[in-house]
């Protein structure tokens, strides 16, 4: 297995919360803390000013998120004849983190050109309702993810939170086997992280080794042909052990952000994208 390629988003590829630093869901691990760092465009005409000026300083993609509904979704719906426009003005690579689809958005987040969906697939009860506050099961999430694979864009690519059960691995590997029949492109992999000022701020996150050894299973089961990714959302109190043993031991293909120093002593391939951008549409990058 070749080496992971270490993916830097940052200003080539920036988040983009169409909610400002507001959340209706307010899940207990987060309460609206990881919108902090995207840029804020609250309105369509903003969101299309966003999009020009990263696109005339050299972005090559954006991905389109902010805080959900009580419904578990993102309130796009207003911002699609904009996001088309944004499509065909300045040919940038489109992510979406949707949260919970019908078929009627899915559909509408392809025929506006969107290019991935970022779609985050839970499937423990206790998570779903106790720490999201969601009235919906996991049949909810699998039946949205299904949805946007038969009427959304083309690349859908599934996110297995790790650890939201108050830290602890729960039903995370069935998900992985749930997964295995539908033959993902990528599956990435996050890791639950404390988020000062939330219900879950002293919660122990899971250990490197709990998240390698799932990790590792996921490998068994599904094989070489769905890329696996670590993705951005990691705790500092195991992202250098993690990381290194990540590149180290080559379990993955893609690695969000790791330290400078395994980069550079792995001398690893970097790409200035997100890690969900499929390998078709990473030749058109620099």
């Amino acid at each position: 297995m070749p080496k992971p390629k270490a993916f830097l988003p940052a200003w080539r590829f920036p988040a983009i919360s169409i909610t400002g630093r507001s959340c209706s869901l307010g899940c207990d691990y987060c309460r609206g803390r990881y919108l902090s760092g995207m840029i804020e465009a609250e309105t369509p005409k903003k969101l299309y000013e966003v999009a020009r000026i990263v696109a005339r300083k050299g972005a090559k993609g954006i991905l389109i998120s902010g805080g959900f509904t009580e419904e578990g979704r993102l309130p796009i719906e207003p911002f699609i004849p904009i996001i088309k426009q944004v499509k065909r003005d300045f040919n940038l690579i489109i992510s979406v983190h949707s949260g919970i689809v019908d078929e009627s958005l899915a559909s509408k987040l392809r025929e506006a050109g969107v290019d991935i969906v970022d779609y985050e697939l839970v499937i423990d009860p206790m998570v779903i309702r106790k720490l999201k506050h969601l009235r919906k099961s996991p049949d909810d999430f699998l039946k949205g993810y299904d949805l946007l694979l038969k009427h959304g864009p083309p690349h859908v690519a599934p996110h297995i939170p790790i650890g939201l059960n108050n830290g602890r691995l729960s039903r995370e590997e069935e998900l992985v086997e749930l997964l295995k029949g539908y033959d993902p492109y990528i599956v990435i992999f996050l890791v639950f992280t404390p988020a000062r000022g939330t219900p879950m701020e002293k919660v122990k996150p899971p250990d490197a080794g709990e998240v390698i050894g799932l990790i590792k299973r996921c490998r068994h089961l599904i094989g070489g042909k769905s890329l696996l990714s670590m993705g951005c959302m990691r705790p500092w109190s195991i992202k250098p052990i993690l990381d290194r043993m990540l590149i180290e031991q080559e379990i993955v293909d893609r690695i969000v952000n790791p330290p400078p120093s395994l980069m550079n002593a792995h001398n690893l391939e970097r790409v200035e994208a997100c890690c969900s951008v499929p390998e078709k549409l990473l030749h058109g990058l620099p």
